[in-house]
């Protein structure tokens, strides 16, 4: 991934992270996207919503799931079928 190669990118791209994400910290693993992929737009799920917080069985806050769900849904019914 380079900065040349997200600039190619021309669809939308919806972006979510979480504050407390350990495994793909945001100013390493999120924001390259954010600023380079012309089309990308994202926010934060959570100061306190971790990487496994998606797929361990037992989530710090299972409401967060939910909102990301409803989050997703909404950005392809946008993207898909407009």
């Amino acid at each position: 991934m380079t900065r040349e190669s997200l600039a190619t990118v021309q669809v939308p791209v919806g972006i979510r992270w979480g504050g407390a994400d350990t495994v793909n910290p945001y100013e390493v693993d999120t924001r390259p996207y954010l600023d380079h992929i012309p089309r990308a737009s994202g926010c934060s799920a959570g100061p306190d919503v971790r990487h496994e917080d998606f797929f361990m069985p037992e989530p710090a806050d299972s409401a967060v799931r939910v909102q990301m769900g409803r989050e997703a849904a909404a950005f392809f019914e946008q993207h898909l079928f407009s």
